[in-house]
């Protein structure tokens, strides 16, 4: 699963919509929006040529008029905006025999997070340290 955070370094607001949702990036207020989003109103997606964003987003908020590109603000403006993907991982939650997460220890009546779990990658990575030294 991905979003984009959204940073408008400049010193006005763009604000745009997407399937009916105003979306707002302020000046150094950073916003998560979904991909869906971020190629509507900014023309990015993974792996896309910065050009081709930048032509879209020029045009898309009019930053591509003559009088601005003869003074060099449609890139200046555009130099102004961050997209960063954010990636996300879901992983399934398992369950012990009374659909309590195995994160989970029950003793009697009495319910208390269990440890961390141990990485093995790191423990043996740890273990081959000590041994080295």
């Amino acid at each position: 699963m991905m979003n984009c955070k959204i940073l408008n370094r400049n010193d006005f607001t763009i604000s745009d919509r997407f399937d009916g949702v105003p979306y707002v990036f302020e000046t150094n207020h950073p916003v998560s929006v979904p991909i869906d989003a971020a190629n509507h109103i900014f023309g990015w997606f993974p792996g896309v040529d910065k050009e081709i964003v930048k032509r879209h987003v020029q045009k898309r908020f009019g930053w591509n008029t003559p009088d601005m590109v003869k003074e060099g603000q449609h890139n200046r403006f555009f130099g102004q905006i961050e997209i960063t993907p954010i990636m996300y991982r879901m992983v399934p939650v398992e369950v012990d025999d009374e659909g309590l997460p195995v994160e989970f220890v029950t003793s009697s009546d009495e319910r208390r997070p269990r440890g961390p779990k141990t990485n093995k990658l790191l423990q043996a990575a740890n273990e081959a340290l000590g041994a080295g030294a």
